[in-house]
């Protein structure tokens, strides 16, 4: 394309990983319209004696998807916007002790941010000096931490970001999601998004708070035929590349409609491009790029191959790829187990355990219709090859 300035790997919009925005957001318009009026009504009007809200805060959202499903991308999103309305922010991506940090403390610290940096913070928030929060951590967390809430509800509207969730100290879990649901059902600008693998259902079972049953609950999988050519394309034509549609197709074919396969087959196109000297991708050059892009795949299908193995899973999973795929029809997820039983010759204990196992590692979804699908429908041929690889 004549007088277009020269592109060059740099410019490669398409980012594969973890935590990181793709160029373009497509097909989670409803998530993110749900997460905008979110915040939107606690940055809504205070009444100036309560410091509450004239318009009560919306539920919780729970937000639900597989590895790469874009989970992160949504906190992201909210964490952006958040930011816009000038709401504090409490982004926790971790809640446990580890290697003797008191997780109680490192919550309050990562609560208070920026008033902790210079000047009287405590003053501030109303609160005595940070040697007494300290201190009484371990006698009497649940008052300590409702003061210090308290206290930055009455400065700032506030959002708590709780990512990977199946990871946090479950009591002090619960105790911050009923201390929050108490100050939030009062009316006081406060807004929580708790997301995690699917395993997250099953371990909030655990955690006494039975409000989150009543969230607003979002699950994320694949996304729709049309929200991936616009991810797969909008991002080379808004940097003044032509793409043809038949190219986009192929480049299609290859994600499973799987949001993190889109970044690598985009990244994969994209560095074919800049190889040819090229500013535009026909069908002949996205072809060129498919190997590159089944190799970053592959890395990907061994990484969860080892976690299934990691976590003694690969027997009850080749049992699963067979049920699947073998199935007449669609099956629900009660037909999996009873099937999974006789396959593996395990009690219904041990089946219910294996199913959340395995679908929490991406191996199977529960799609809205109820039916048990493959999380990643090309995951399976990678598998079964290298299972019987194995021997």
């Amino acid at each position: 394309m004549q007088g277009m300035v020269a592109l060059t790997q740099d410019d490669n919009p398409f980012n594969p990983g973890t935590g990181t925005r793709p160029p373009v957001l497509a097909g989670r318009e409803e998530e993110e319209s749900v997460i905008t009026s979110t915040l939107a009504r606690i940055a809504g009007p205070r009444d100036k004696d309560s410091g509450l809200l004239q318009a009560a805060p919306r539920t919780p959202i729970k937000l639900v998807g597989p590895r790469g499903a874009g989970k992160t991308t949504l906190l992201l999103h909210a964490e952006n916007e958040a930011e816009r309305r000038e709401i504090h922010v409490v982004h926790c991506t971790s809640l446990e002790d580890n290697q003797g940090s008191d997780a109680f403390e490192s919550l309050i610290e990562l609560m208070l941010g920026d008033y902790e940096i210079g000047g009287d913070f405590s003053a501030r928030l109303g609160l005595e000096n940070y040697a007494e929060i300290k201190a009484s951590a371990h006698v009497e967390k649940r008052n300590t931490y409702t003061r210090v809430l308290k206290g930055l509800l009455a400065k700032k509207r506030v959002l708590f970001l709780l990512d990977e969730a199946v990871h946090y100290d479950k009591g002090l879990l619960a105790m911050l999601l009923r201390e929050n649901q108490k100050l939030l059902g009062k009316g006081l600008p406060l807004a929580m998004i708790i997301a995690g693998t699917p395993g997250l259902d099953s371990f909030l079972s655990g955690v006494k708070a039975t409000f989150i049953n009543r969230s607003h609950q979002i699950y994320i999988h694949q996304l729709s035929d049309e929200a991936v050519r616009e991810a797969l394309g909008m991002p080379f034509v808004n940097k003044g590349c032509q793409i043809t549609d038949d190219a986009l197709e192929l480049m299609a074919s290859w994600t499973d409609n799987y949001p993190y396969f889109i970044q690598i087959a985009g990244k994969a196109v994209w560095d074919a491009m800049i190889d040819a000297k090229r500013t535009d991708v026909d069908k002949s050059l996205a072809q060129a790029a498919e190997p590159a892009m089944q190799k970053m795949r592959d890395i990907y299908y061994k990484s969860l191959y080892l976690d299934l193995d990691k976590a003694e899973l690969l027997g009850y999973a080749n049992h699963m790829v067979g049920i699947i795929e073998n199935a007449k029809q669609p099956l629900v997820i009660e037909q999996v187990r009873s099937q999974l039983e006789q396959a593996a010759g395990i009690d219904a204990k041990s089946s219910r355990v294996a199913c959340e196992q395995m679908q929490d590692w991406n191996l199977l979804w529960i799609a809205e219709n109820d039916d048990v699908v493959p999380a990643i429908p090309s995951f399976f041929s990678y598998f079964k090859k290298r299972y019987a690889k194995a021997g």
